[in-house]
């Protein structure tokens, strides 16, 4: 279930697709730059697509390392303390990886 959120001034409106397989958490439609720092201090530039407590999906738009199991510090512009003044890392693991996208899992 995928739930897409526009805000216009105080009104929400949430759309839920099609998708009928059954998720922990839901997940909003959300494209903002994203920083994947892997364990060997290789960095992957991305755009996320969805976001939801328990993780992140990004677009896989390069010839990534990144295998199921792997643990990367990730940094999503615009969220999840942005307001600080160092750049905040967010410890993930690496869920699946597919040709265009790569789930991660917050840890």
């Amino acid at each position: 279930m995928r739930i897409e959120q526009e805000s216009h001034q105080k009104s929400v409106s949430l759309k839920l697709d099609d998708q009928s397989d059954a998720r922990r958490f839901f997940r909003v439609s959300i494209h903002l730059p994203v920083a994947i720092r892997q364990q060997n201090s290789d960095v992957l530039i991305s755009e996320s697509l969805d976001i939801s407590e328990g993780g992140i999906l990004v677009k896989n738009n390069q010839d990534t390392k990144l295998k199921k199991g792997d643990t990367v510090k990730v940094h999503i512009e615009g969220i999840l303390g942005e307001d600080q003044e160092q750049m905040v890392l967010h410890p993930m693991r690496v869920i699946r990886v597919e040709d265009d996208k790569i789930a991660l899992e917050f840890v």
